[in-house]
């Protein structure tokens, strides 16, 4: 299996259930490139669909110092789920290197890896090659914003990188060290690169009108506060318009996001013949030689 499916696009637009339900007919395993399902907790308002209270299962596959887990939903395993812990430090590069890993062991067992997000820099790394993806320390910028309040760093952030910033979960939004690091990539001078690669992939991005999509993320909303989500943030779940306005913006930049660095087949999920399209568009792609 030499085969790649990419399932994009922005929030709410059932990335993680058509990549199941396409994993049931191709023999395939999902691999998640969600900037904010890497980090442990808080599966109701990261979006993680799993059932509740489901254990992951850990692997053979280890990845620096800890070994790779998946949840197994319904005999498809799911992957890049809870990598690391709030507050430790996660990035594009670090993302490439256990998609790797994963990704060589689904084709091992010639299964087809299909990868599910909306973080459009993961995805771009699988595709083209990111120079300087380890952006190294900038010591002079540090020295720069050391001590600044994480309202000053965030809006410094917002100002020159907005699609970064509205990526970024309530952690990491209170967590200097981590806008400061998030600056410093944001200013790197990272340019992107063709990378030759054995693998044929296909890249398949849902999206919707703006409207169609604020709608269902704010039913989402609702619906993940109906099953326990205040648990998970109190913070957050008290001033609902904020979540879902905040959201409406993640929607935004998505969108800009795939435009412009990420080819793929657009499907409007608004249509009602959408998914009988997908299906097509993917089974003639699976099944040729």
């Amino acid at each position: 299996m030499n085969k790649i499916l990419i399932v994009c696009g922005p929030t709410a637009t059932g990335k993680t259930k058509f990549g199941i339900e396409m994993a049931r007919q191709l023999n395939g395993e999902i691999v998640s490139a969600d900037s904010r399902q890497v980090y442990t907790g808080k599966n109701l308002i990261h979006g993680k669909d799993i059932p509740y209270k489901l254990k992951a299962t850990s692997s053979q596959l280890k990845w620096r110092d800890r070994f790779l887990k998946y949840y197994d939903v319904d005999g498809i395993k799911i992957w890049l789920y809870d990598v690391v812990d709030p507050g430790d430090e996660f990035n594009v590069a670090f993302w490439k290197e256990c998609a790797d890993l994963i990704i060589k062991d689904i084709t091992s067992r010639n299964k087809l890896p299909i990868v599910v997000g909306g973080s459009g820099l993961y995805l771009e790394s699988l595709t083209r090659k990111l120079d300087q993806i380890s952006t190294p320390p900038n010591k002079l910028l540090r020295q720069k914003l050391v001590g600044k309040s994480v309202k000053y760093l965030f809006n410094y952030l917002n100002k020159i990188d907005s699609f970064r910033a509205a990526q970024l979960n309530i952690s990491d939004r209170s967590n200097p060290r981590r806008l400061i690091r998030a600056i410093e990539i944001s200013q790197s001078s990272t340019t992107y690169n063709p990378q030759s690669t054995t693998f044929n992939f296909l890249q398949i991005g849902l999206t919707a009108p703006r409207d169609f999509l604020y709608k269902l993320v704010d039913q989402r909303i609702l619906d993940r506060l109906a099953s326990g989500a205040a648990l998970e943030d109190p913070d957050l779940t008290a001033d609902i318009p904020a979540w879902q306005s905040r959201e409406h913006s993640i929607i935004r930049h998505q969108i800009t996001w795939f435009k412009r660095h990420l080819p793929a087949h657009w499907i409007d999920i608004s249509d009602s013949q959408w998914y009988s399209t997908a299906q097509l568009l993917i089974l003639n792609w699976y099944n040729k030689n």
